[in-house]
């Protein structure tokens, strides 16, 4: 895995699968946890060498990712006038 900050990202095949299965393309782990223990379980899992496939699921589901913002579409209202 290739950590950049509390967001890992798959490496191998292996683990690019692995993720996949959680539902994502890249994982991003809460302040609470330590991102490398998450790349050690995910390789593990990846490896065939043990690791709880279930309990990395549950744990990474309760860091729901943030609900993107909506922004206000510009078109919906009328420009000003510009000052020339």
């Amino acid at each position: 895995m290739r950590i950049q900050g509390r967001t890992l990202h798959p490496a191998t095949l292996a683990e690019r699968r692995v993720v996949k299965s959680l539902g994502h393309d890249m994982l991003r782990v809460r302040r609470g946890i330590n991102p490398f223990v998450v790349a050690r379980q995910v390789r593990k899992i990846a490896l065939g060498l043990g690791g709880d496939l279930p309990a990395l699921k549950a744990l990474l589901k309760r860091n729901a990712p943030p609900v993107p913002v909506e922004l206000p579409d510009s078109t919906s209202e009328p420009r000003g006038e510009r000052a020339a």
